[in-house]
């Protein structure tokens, strides 16, 4: 049993490396790559190495569950054994068989049934099922990273082209004062200023710049991507300001932490079963032995004169009888750890309640702040419009210009974070409640 176990382990094993290789082959061939937010995830799925690894827990699990019958199993033993008297005795010595020797063959099988059998098939069972919920944790953790490094990428990405559009007007601003100074018509004050802008504009450009490099070399990672892939994103964050209204009545709530702790509930309750069963329950076993025993004869053959034997018997275990004994003592045990965990559950159950009204509030005050953003912008627009149409007829000076610009700009980054945090905070709430990512935001 255990050398079949081993080929279908090595078997499974080789399939699973030899796709992993397969996959590897295919993202090499690809360097530069185009990703929608799903395709990340897919990507992620196949490549990321931590999920591999609870891959191979996982593997291992079902293979314990799929042969724990193994147990019913009884076990075979065969031996033979040539002897033969050296010297010969002189009784010996006139069987004229004593050149031959003795020939003696034996076969055991043997069968035990014990209470705990049940049980720990069932184990097993329950064992696969939490590796399997565990597994679909692993999955649906790496699939929220990606999803929230995907969003954080596009935000830096607006980010950058926000920043882009400042440094291009504050070049503007500095050539067309420096034009003005040329002409007399403008201070070397103001020229200086709108030089003070225009390099602070490029540090903030080259400072985004980098943070964004380092944030998409670990959302490749995170991916299974080789580093010198270049990596395009298909999506953008104003997708993100039309979310529709989510309310409590229209979640469905299939918590992957409250499934998980019902499992223990179930393991801790067939582990007590377990206990009770070795302190209180009988143990039958059953035996046969054959022995054959015979001088060859001058043809170097048998003659069968040996005899099998049968055993059946019982054993009814007393150690769990005293009330102070060592069993009942575990027994009691695995009661109090079974009514933690059963404790543990509702504590679950409403600290479950809880978070879920506090991300549901989030994302209303969030919603508000992005319509009180949207109102802004286009304030801050009409603001910078009049600022510049002043500055250029000599009503307004440099500052007031540079106050509406930054202005605009603040309220433009301030709303592509406000729809940030709104995408981060809704995929929290999908996480917690288990349901598939991307079903609140529709």
């Amino acid at each position: 049993m255990r050398i079949k176990s081993a080929c279908i382990f090595s078997v499974l094993l080789t399939g699973f490396f030899t796709a992993l290789s397969a996959h590897a082959k295919e993202i090499q061939q690809e360097k530069e790559l185009t990703v929608t937010i799903e395709q990340a995830v897919e990507y992620a799925v196949k490549g990321n190495i931590g999920l591999m690894k609870n891959t191979v827990s996982l593997n291992e699990a079902e293979r314990t569950k799929n042969f724990s019958w193994n147990a019913f199993s009884p076990s075979l033993s065969a031996g033979a054994s040539w002897s033969k008297e050296v010297p010969a005795s002189e009784k010996t010595a006139l069987s004229k068989s004593s050149d031959a020797g003795t020939i003696t063959v034996q076969a055991n099988a043997n069968l035990a049934l014990t209470p705990s059998l049940y049980t720990n098939i069932k184990s097993a069972s329950l064992a696969y099922e939490r590796q399997l919920i565990t597994y679909e944790q692993a999955v649906r953790s790496v699939e929220l990273n990606v999803r929230t490094s995907f969003w954080a990428l596009l935000n830096q990405q607006e980010n950058i082209s926000l920043q882009e559009k400042k440094l291009e007007a504050g070049k503007k601003q500095y050539e067309s004062n420096l034009a003005k100074f040329n002409r007399g018509a403008l201070s070397k004050l103001d020229v200086l200023t709108a030089q003070v802008s225009y390099q602070e504009a490029q540090v903030n450009l080259e400072a985004a710049k980098t943070s964004r490099e380092t944030a998409m070399a670990t959302f490749k990672q995170i991916l299974g991507l080789p580093q010198e892939t270049k990596i395009t994103l298909l999506g953008s964050l104003e997708e993100i300001l039309s979310l529709k209204e989510i309310s409590r009545e229209n979640l469905s709530i299939n918590s992957p932490d409250i499934i998980l702790l019902k499992k223990r509930i179930e393991q801790a309750k067939n582990s007590l079963t377990a206990t009770r069963l070795t302190c209180y329950g009988p143990s039958l076993s059953a035996s046969y032995s054959y022995s054959m025993s015979s001088p060859a004869d001058d043809t170097g053959s048998l003659k069968d004169n040996g005899g099998g034997t049968l055993r059946i018997g019982a054993t009814l275990p007393l150690d769990g009888l005293p009330p102070r004994s060592n069993g009942s003592q575990n027994i009691e045990n695995q009661k109090d750890n079974l009514k933690t965990l059963e404790l543990e559950l509702e504590e679950q159950k409403t600290s479950l309640d809880v978070t879920i009204n506090n991300y549901l509030s989030q994302i209303k005050q969030i919603q508000d702040l992005i319509a009180l953003r949207k109102s802004s912008i286009e304030l801050a627009e009409q603001s910078y419009t009049m600022a510049l149409d002043a500055y250029n007829h000599g009503t307004k000076d440099l500052l007031s210009l540079q106050n509406a610009q930054d202005s605009l700009f603040s309220t433009r980054v301030n709303l592509l974070t406000q729809a940030y945090t709104l995408e981060t905070t809704v995929l929290n709430l999908e996480n917690i409640i288990g349901v598939p990512f991307g079903t609140l935001g529709k």
